[in-house]
């Protein structure tokens, strides 16, 4: 498991010793399905099964969408008794810092394992041929000193992806496969199949509610911003011609985004990416016009993702159309 990106796929590949299978280092999705790959263990005695599984921020899929498909096979082959021998979690260290997606994808994670399960899980960087090795072992100790310690205090061990046969199968052996009779399900699989609750109320599906709703917090508060800044530009004012316009207060929002308001030009200097300038008629420049549609994205994906997770369909129904609207109007944007 892992971000969209973090090279899950790849790891099979090298493992299986087939080529790439259409992955790559670039940030779109190509597994859209949890896909199984049985294959003969190197010991010649066993074959071992290797799962591949959608990452979050998926291109095509939502948060919710990936982590129902990822539910419905861990629990069809709970229910046939198969438990897993183990998890690999991979983690870009071409990443200068693990925040938003990656964080999201690992805090859903460490909730769908269980802690009773950390000492089965191995935690594997990826991408090192993107770094040096002065700044990818830095970004490893700030990894296991901070984000993973946790996980290692509790069992988890950590592993470097060469990306060649040989460090696929040094991770792969370097797990303590337990006897068929001690392994333990996952969190999620006793939630759902032994406790029968729905998704949205699992540990690992309140993650995602959560990352959701602080998603559509974020997203209020930039508008909320913005919209005082619309009304101070429709008031009337009354000013000394000999008095150079003022500039209004600039409005920091924290997704550090910044709101500019300007009498003086039709289009206000834009200081960096993610800055709205706007004239007195209300005009935005292109730049601005980008970074609210792209706001307006998230905010869209955020609820289509609550409504299916707490299954309203009405609303799901209502959201869609939208959301395909804004993305068809972001790829027209970049033409």
């Amino acid at each position: 498991m892992g971000p969209t990106g973090a090279g899950k796929s790849t790891f099979i590949d090298r493992a299986v010793e087939r080529p790439d299978m259409g992955a790559g280092h670039d940030l779109t999705s190509c597994t859209r399905e949890v896909r199984a790959v049985r294959y003969p263990h190197t010991d010649g005695v066993r074959n071992i099964v290797l799962v591949d599984t959608p990452g979050f921020d998926d291109t095509f899929m939502t948060d919710v969408q990936i982590l129902e498909r990822i539910a419905y096979w861990l629990n069809s082959t709970y229910k046939k008794n198969v438990k897993l021998s183990g998890l690999l979690y991979l983690h870009r260290i071409s990443d200068n810092r693990v925040g938003g997606t990656p964080l999201r994808n690992y805090n859903m994670f460490k909730e769908l394992c269980g802690k009773d399960n950390f000492k089965n899980v191995i935690l594997v960087t990826t991408m090192w041929d993107e770094v040096t090795e002065e700044v990818g072992s830095a970004r490893e100790q700030e990894l296991h000193a901070d984000f993973w310690r946790a996980m290692i205090a509790l069992g988890s061990t950590t592993h470097r992806f060469e990306r060649t046969t040989e460090s696929a199968w040094k991770i792969i052996n370097s797990l303590s496969v337990p006897p068929l009779a001690s392994r333990r399900p996952l969190q999620i699989q006793k939630e759902m199949v032994d406790e029968h609750l729905p998704l949205y109320k699992t540990a690992a599906g309140r993650t995602v509610l959560d990352s959701l709703n602080d998603l559509m917090s974020g997203v209020k508060g930039i508008f909320r911003r913005f919209g005082r800044g619309r009304k101070k530009l429709s008031s009337p004012t009354t000013q000394d011609s000999r008095t150079p316009p003022r500039r209004s207060s600039t409005l920091r929002s924290s997704s550090s985004s910044t709101f500019t308001s300007s009498d003086s030009s039709a289009v206000g200097r834009s200081a960096g990416t993610g800055i709205i300038s706007t004239s007195s008629s209300g005009t935005c420049s292109m730049e601005g016009y980008q970074s609210v549609l792209s706001q307006v994205i998230s905010a869209l994906r955020a609820s289509l993702g609550t409504a299916e997770l707490v299954r309203i369909h009405y609303l799901k129904n209502a959201i869609a159309p939208s959301l395909s609207l804004a993305l068809f109007i972001e790829v027209k944007l970049r033409w």
